[in-house]
């Protein structure tokens, strides 16, 4: 059996672990859970679970450099990855914020193109790296893995094309109570507690508005009642109404001091 293996960078020399068996077994687990290998077989996942390896990556460490052609696809065992443009002037535009027990980089893995973007970890995370042969291995040997495939490609193309109406077709304020609204439990409806998974500059630069927009718009939702703000603890009063902010629908939610513009501005800013 092939030895699991880790890297601590994508550039450095892969060596053996020195419990390959215990690794094994943790990327297994890690893999298992993956939406993407849901109803598949555990012989497969197995099979290719020793073709991957381990990859831990220290706080604000780069995982994928921009530009490089990325090793596999990257399954987030624990902590938390941004994924983010660059231009030549250090500013940046946040693509998404990986959680634990989510993947990144198909397209550019699958496609042996180069990344996009930059993935830099936002604290100690651990990654497994599935490589593209055993990806594609599978695809070829199982057709329920085949269609999670396309099925997990077709709802990344849905998220950017949402993205990309979110950046240009939304103010600031539906921006971010769209956002609110998302860490919300659907199965619960009304008044809840939720707490922002990130630092206020990280959302801010995540719904592409400056820092400072979004304090004072979080101010307004909690003039307005819709909202009460404690550090990164948020207590959403009105559900409803955040709803119809995030659709539009609330032309006062959020909408003083000039929102339009402001945002506008800041949009212009951070891309």
């Amino acid at each position: 059996m092939r030895p699991l293996l880790r890297r601590t960078s994508v550039a450095m020399k892969i060596t053996p672990t020195p419990n390959a068996t215990r690794d094994l077994r943790f990327a297994e687990g890690v893999i298992s859970k993956l939406s993407l290998f849901a109803e598949i077989p555990p012989s497969h996942v197995t099979t290719l679970t020793r073709h991957c390896w381990i990859l831990p990556a220290k706080r604000a460490q780069t995982v994928a450099p921009c530009g490089e052609r990325l090793p596999g696809v990257f399954a987030l065992a624990y902590g938390s990855v941004k994924l983010a443009l660059r231009n030549g002037d250090h500013e940046e535009r946040v693509l998404r914020l990986v959680p634990a027990g989510q993947t990144f980089g198909e397209a550019a893995a699958l496609l042996g193109r180069p990344a996009r973007y930059e993935a830099r970890a936002l604290v100690d995370s651990k990654l497994i790296v599935i490589p593209p042969a055993a990806i594609y291995a599978l695809i070829d040997r199982d057709s329920r893995f085949a269609r999670n495939v396309v099925r997990r490609l077709a709802e990344r193309t849905f998220e950017l094309l949402a993205e990309i109406e979110s950046a240009t077709m939304r103010r600031g304020s539906q921006r971010l109570a769209s956002y609110l609204d998302s860490l919300a439990d659907p199965a619960k409806p009304g008044p809840c507690a939720v707490r922002l998974p990130v630092s206020k500059t990280l959302v801010a630069a995540r719904l592409g508005v400056k820092k400072e927009t979004l304090s004072r718009l979080l101010r307004d939702f909690a003039q307005d009642g819709v909202i009460s703000v404690s550090r990164r603890e948020i207590a959403i009063l009105d559900r409803a109404r955040l709803a119809e902010v995030a659709r539009g629908n609330d032309s006062d939610a959020g909408a003083g001091n000039g929102d339009d513009g402001e945002a506008a501005d800041a949009m212009r800013d951070v891309d």
